[in-house]
């Protein structure tokens, strides 16, 4: 029995497979099975898998004949119904991981005899290859420990997650006793139902605060991409959590957390929804809140720390009140600049509020080095709750800092050029033959 599966699934990336699955061979733990599923493609995806699986005997290729709907669940389903593995990971097909993903992930799982084990990761943009934080990166701040057992309120705290499975590592025993798999229908986000069944039926977790994962984002045809209707499929998802803990006997504990998750949603994808479609959104959520009492949702609200918009689309929707709700959605900033966002989120959502998203935009704009470890340190720290004098000042210095970064930036740049044209051609650098274009290898840790 291999020490873990992994699961790749994949569909129309031809541009992006072989990438991935040669940083899965590149693994640091090589007891492993491979299992990559090709969805149906109608690339040549499905021929690079096959190629590919040929050269590695631990590679299994499973390729579906036609594409399933929705999402990835069927996909990831039949890799999972395939896996022999003591523990069960999953990579994306159009994404890369670190050489020592799984061997870390594994260490900390044994070391704290847990069922769960979970990193961090980072975004990609496809078309730029820059490097950011998720937008749950601040939570990891509250995860302080190698070490947790799940008990109610720490499961609380990791269900507020980002869903993922990719930067997570299942005991395949845990999956098979409580026969758990990604619900499968003409739907995408399958993962967040798959969150909740897994971090609701795991005894302990084992955390490792490193970047381990590369997720690609902005990719045609990526389901996180799309900017339609299809985006509130993922509330369907609420009714089949509701049902899991019903049964489970889970949802007078879990309810508010549940409507929490629908909240955080509803606020994400408002964002992307165009006029036309807004409509559609809210229609979708009255029933949704309508399976919960007033006091719920304002417990939902104060559970979730949410700010006055959050507020206010929520009381909208419970009242089915669609004018209310669109007059929100147009009150929100339409500006870039974070001077003009920070005095917005400080007049609707509070000091607090807006010291969490400063916190995000700080670790996004400014990637690695002291500003970064600084930021990380002071929020571990919990010192008092920063005032509307300090933020609205950090704020103005870390703007003129960006400023002046970019200006000697640009200076550097142009005599660089003047350098360039006026040194002698010279032959290629045999130092720097080996170096990829970015100066980066395709599995380095980010900065």
């Amino acid at each position: 029995m291999p020490a873990v599966s992994i699961v790749v699934t994949a569909y129309n990336i031809e541009t992006y497979i072989e990438g991935c699955l040669e940083s899965v061979a590149a693994q640091t733990l090589r007891d492993l099975e491979v299992l990559v599923v090709d969805d149906g493609s109608s690339d040549a995806t499905a021929e690079l898998i096959a190629a590919f699986c040929a050269r590695d005997p631990r590679f299994v290729p499973v390729l579906l004949p036609t594409n399933s709907p929705g999402g990835v669940g069927t996909a990831a389903n039949a890799g999972l119904d395939r896996a022999t593995g003591e523990w069960v990971g999953f990579v994306d097909g159009d994404d890369f991981v670190e050489p020592r993903m799984f061997e870390r992930l594994v260490e900390a799982a044994e070391r704290c005899g847990a069922d769960l084990a979970m990193c961090e990761y980072q975004e990609v943009v496809d078309s730029t290859g820059e490097r950011h934080d998720p937008a749950d990166a601040h939570r990891w701040a509250g995860l302080t420990e190698p070490c947790y057992t799940l008990d109610v309120p720490t499961r609380r705290q990791v269900l507020r997650f980002i869903a993922v499975p990719w930067r997570k590592l299942y005991r395949r025993s845990l999956l098979e006793d409580d026969a758990i798999r990604f619900p499968v229908g003409d739907r995408f986000y399958e993962d967040n139902p798959f969150h909740w069944f897994t971090v609701l039926s795991a005894r302990a977790l084992a955390v490792v605060p490193e970047v381990l994962c590369y997720h690609r984002v902005g990719r045609a045809g990526q389901t996180m991409a799309t900017v339609d209707a299809r985006l509130f499929q993922i509330f369907a998802h609420h009714d089949t959590v509701h049902t899991w803990l019903a049964q489970k006997r889970l949802l007078e504990v879990y309810e508010t957390s549940l409507l929490g998750w629908v909240i955080s949603q509803m606020e994400w994808i408002s964002r992307r929804t165009p006029g036309p479609l807004q409509r559609t959104l809210f229609d979708t959520l009255v029933p949704v809140f309508a399976q919960y009492a007033p006091e719920t949702v304002a417990s939902a609200l104060r559970e979730g720390g949410k700010g006055a918009t959050a507020q206010k689309l929520s009381a909208a929707v419970r009242k089915r009140e669609f004018g209310s709700f669109v007059r929100t959605l147009a009150s929100r900033p339409g500006s870039n600049n974070p001077l003009v966002t920070a005095a917005f989120h400080l007049k609707h959502s509070g000091v607090q509020h807006t010291a969490t998203l400063t916190g995000r935009y700080l670790r996004n704009t400014l990637q690695g080095g002291a500003v970064t470890r600084t930021v990380s340190r002071a929020t571990k720290l919990r010192r008092r709750e920063p005032s509307r004098r300090d933020l609205m000042f950090g704020l103005m210095v870390i703007q003129q800092r960006l400023d002046v970064l970019a200006t000697r930036l640009g200076e550097i740049d142009a005599r660089l050029g003047d350098a360039e044209r006026q040194a002698p051609e010279a032959g290629p650098d045999p130092r720097r033959a080996q170096a990829p274009a970015n100066g980066r290898g395709p599995v380095s840790r980010g900065s």
